[in-house]
């Protein structure tokens, strides 16, 4: 007998930004959303902008803190976890 997994069409997804003193941002997100909705969204929630010279993207908390494109999907990114813990990154750019 196979067993098959579902899994919710939403994830519940949570950002930190160490930077900050303000709590994480929280936000259920359909699986097809991109991460840069969420990177956008958790920015504004942070009150950080773009600025000249500064980058900011998210890490996936769960996979070693890796660097997630905003084109990537939050199911993509969450697999079969119902819930996603990223991380806001401010990066300075020399140059």
């Amino acid at each position: 007998m196979q067993t098959t997994q579902q899994h919710t069409q939403t994830v519940e997804t949570t950002v930190t930004f160490p930077l900050s003193t303000r709590d994480p941002f929280h936000h259920r997100y359909d699986r097809d959303e991109t991460i840069g909705v969420v990177r956008v969204a958790a920015m504004d929630h942070f009150g950080v902008r773009e600025e000249p010279g500064t980058v900011y993207y998210l890490t996936d908390d769960r996979h070693d803190d890796r660097r997630v494109e905003d084109g990537e999907t939050i199911g993509a990114v969450a697999g079969e976890h119902d819930d996603l813990r990223l991380t806001l990154v401010k990066d300075l750019v020399q140059g």
